[in-house]
C-alpha cells in the first residue's frame, strides 16, 4: 500500500457491484487501496484488523445490515468516512447524515464517476475544498448530490467565459449569482453549462436568500429530466 493512499473497503450482498466498483478505483492504485467484500460479518472482521479511510457500504444486507456495520464502525474508527449505497430515497437517511459529519449518499444505481466523484468529495471535505470538471459529472448532479448530503458552502464555476456561484445552507439551494443576474435567473444560466471548473468550498456564510423553493421542486422546475 502506498502511504499516501486511501485504504477504501467496499460492503454489498451484490458481488457484481462491488467487482464493478473496485475494478474501476484499482484503476487509481496510487490513490486507493481497495478491499471488497460481501457481507456485515466479514466487513466487522477487517474492521477488527485494519485501520480504514472509507467504507462504501449497502444499507441492505442478510444478517449484519449496513446500519449495524456502520454503529460498529464508528465505535472502533471514529474518525472514518462513509458513503452510503441505497435504494432508499434520502429522506429515510437523513437524519444519520445530520448526525454525523463524514457520510455520504449514493442512490442506487449510479454511475462510477458519480462514485468517484463522491470519494473524492468525502476525503477532500476534511480540508474544506474540492475542485473538480463539469465534464467528469454533470452540475445537476452536483447540486442533487451537495442537497442530498447537506452541503453548506458555495460552488464556485467557470467555463472559460463566465463565473458564477451557488450557495447552500444545510442542503438547500438559497442563492445564486452569475454577471448581473442572481436567484432562479441566475441558478437557469450556470446550470445549463456543460463544461467548465468547479471549486466547492465548505462554510458557514450568511447570505440572503433568494431561492425560495425546495431543491426537489427547483430541480423539477429547472431539470425536467431528474
Amino acid at each position: 500500500m502506498n502511504s499516501t493512499s486511501k485504504r477504501i473497503l467496499i460492503v454489498d450482498d451484490e458481488e457484481d457491484l462491488t467487482w464493478s466498483i473496485s475494478r474501476s478505483l484499482r484503476k487509481e492504485k496510487d490513490h486507493f487501496d481497495v478491499m471488497c467484500v460481501n457481507s456485515g460479518n466479514e466487513a466487522i472482521e477487517v474492521l477488527k484488523r485494519l485501520s480504514l479511510d472509507l467504507i462504501i457500504s449497502d444499507i441492505q444486507m442478510p444478517g449484519v445490515n449496513g446500519l449495524m456495520l456502520l454503529e460498529f464502525a464508528y465505535r472502533i474508527q471514529p474518525a472514518i468516512k462513509v458513503i452510503i449505497m441505497s435504494t432508499w430515497d434520502e429522506n429515510d437517511i437523513e437524519a444519520m447524515i445530520r448526525q454525523r459529519s463524514g457520510i455520504f449518499y449514493l442512490e442506487k444505481p449510479f454511475d462510477i464517476n458519480r462514485m468517484k466523484w463522491t470519494i473524492h468529495q468525502a476525503f477532500d471535505s476534511s480540508h474544506n475544498k474540492y475542485r473538480g470538471r463539469l465534464i467528469d459529472m454533470n452540475l445537476k448532479d452536483i447540486i442533487k448530490h451537495n442537497c442530498q448530503n447537506k452541503f453548506q458552502g458555495y460552488l464556485n464555476i467557470t467555463n472559460g467565459e463566465q463565473s458564477g456561484i451557488i450557495y447552500f445552507r444545510c442542503g438547500e439551494v438559497i442563492h445564486a449569482k452569475v454577471g448581473e443576474l442572481e436567484g432562479e435567473k441566475a441558478l437557469l444560466n450556470v446550470i445549463n453549462w456543460n463544461e467548465g471548473q468547479y471549486n466547492a468550498v465548505l462554510a458557514d456564510i450568511p447570505m440572503k436568500k433568494t431561492i425560495q423553493n425546495g431543491w426537489r421542486l427547483l430541480l423539477e422546475k429547472f431539470i425536467p429530466q431528474f
